[in-house]
């Protein structure tokens, strides 16, 4: 219940923010309520509902430098971890954008991702899951590719620098105010377990993504998406929930 209250403090503090700044494109920001939250593939909350609020910082512009912050609510390291208290993945971003004709867009920058909580003692001891990635974005009209680099080791994993993330995406207008997306993920691992000599590439998988979004006006808009990967389930399975795989879940949206 305190997670919760948190996350919906949160949420509430990033409406007020963004609803300030509302005649400003300076700011802008959303706030999502979903019924599992999955990302990079995987459901991170564990198909329980998850809160997030988003502020972006000139992200309205055809160029120049931007940044962000986000944060939403978890349950993967809690149960991965038994002890933990962490509920909230909260992530900031820098970068530059440059728009090149009508069509063309590319941008790059640093991404942290942070996972901020208590931690209980583990043993063997383990590394708190925070990472750090640059990352390079080109989009052309509707669809976009985007390279994530890990700077350091990846989600706490050890011998993982350099780690992959590639994001491909796209989306067609349906008319009637109805948006089908698409999204294409490749996950890959670098190094090998330190103290087994496994190679961490068997953590590999691709994900997948199916979305259809109605728009209905006023910065509202409500998506139904299925999400599935090819990971290994001995490898991706928590309380016996398999957070690689096949999920359904709807996403409400408020823009700003």
């Amino acid at each position: 219940m305190q997670k919760w209250m948190g996350m919906a403090a949160l949420a509430c503090a990033l409406c007020a923010a963004t609803a300030a700044q509302a005649d400003d494109k300076l700011i802008t920001g959303n706030v999502q309520f979903m019924t599992n939250y999955v990302g990079r593939g995987l459901a991170q909350s564990l198909g329980n509902p998850s809160v997030e609020g988003e502020l972006d910082v000139n992200n309205d512009t055809d160029g120049g430098f931007y940044g962000g912050i986000d944060a939403n609510s978890i349950n993967w390291i809690d149960a991965l971890y038994p002890g933990d208290d962490v509920g909230m993945e909260a992530d900031g971003w820098a970068g530059y954008r440059m728009r090149v004709g009508e069509d063309w867009l590319w941008k790059a920058g640093f991404l942290r991702l942070q996972f901020p909580g208590n931690y209980a003692p583990q043993t063997p001891p383990v590394a708190e899951p925070n990472t750090t990635e640059a990352y390079g974005y080109l989009a052309w009209k509707s669809y976009s590719l985007r390279l994530n680099y890990s700077v350091t080791e990846s989600f706490g994993t050890p011998d993982t620098k350099g780690s992959l993330y590639l994001d491909l995406n796209g989306s067609q207008y349906l008319g009637a105010h109805f948006t089908l997306g698409e999204h294409l993920g490749r996950n890959q691992k670098t190094g090998s377990d330190p103290v087994s000599g496994v190679s961490h590439r068997l953590n590999d998988y691709t994900d997948y993504k199916l979305s259809l979004l109605y728009d209905f006006g006023d910065g509202v808009s409500l998506t139904l998406a299925h999400t599935w990967t090819n990971g290994d389930p001995a490898r991706y399975t928590l309380n016996g929930y398999f957070v690689g795989g096949h999920h359904t879940w709807l996403l409400l949206e408020k823009d700003f």
